[in-house]
């Protein structure tokens, strides 16, 4: 992404960041994590640019608002809190952030393209319907793919065992 980013521009993490910051996530280079964990809606482009010198931050925070994990505001703009309440995330099930976090990742390393249309029905799941039914197309892409297919039911008792707390992040 060539887009210029202005100075006063403040950059904050969109519920997704906040939520991917919050795991471990091998797509997120340790520059990228150290740029989106800096970005806390209070400190501008320039200054972020100076926390970072040895880094351009330019194509960095492009990267980080192409992949929705970052959005920027005017300074002076009041800074935007995300918390889980305000989206409508109290009612998924226990263990959710976990459990969709660990299926994101499995689909990263497993179904290529098709990852980027699964991990958003897990991110934009807002009650359980839509949970289970994130589920259910994180395991039937799983199963089709020639990567995921022999690991896929593992990863699936994985992930339901997650959303019960029985198992470490």
């Amino acid at each position: 992404m060539n887009e210029r980013f202005p100075d006063t521009l403040v950059p904050h993490k969109t519920l997704f960041g906040a939520r991917l910051i919050a795991t471990p996530d091998p797509s997120l280079s340790a520059a990228l994590r150290r740029l989106l964990l800096l970005a806390d809606g209070h400190r501008n482009i320039g200054t972020l640019a100076m926390m970072m010198p040895e880094r351009d931050i330019q194509p960095d925070l492009g990267e980080l608002v192409q992949r929705g994990l970052l959005e920027t505001s005017p300074a002076g703009a009041p800074a935007r809190r995300i918390e889980p309440d305000e989206h409508g995330h109290e009612d998924l099930p226990e263990g959710w952030e976990t459990a969709s976090g660990f299926m994101a990742a499995r689909a990263r390393e497993s179904l290529g393209v098709k990852a980027v249309e699964v991990i958003e029905a897990l991110e934009h799941a807002r009650d359980p319907e839509e949970a289970r039914h994130a589920m259910s197309q994180w395991y039937r892409a799983m199963r089709n793919s020639r990567e995921g297919r022999l690991q896929a039911d593992v990863d699936r008792i994985k992930a339901a065992a997650l959303l019960r707390s029985q198992l470490p992040a």
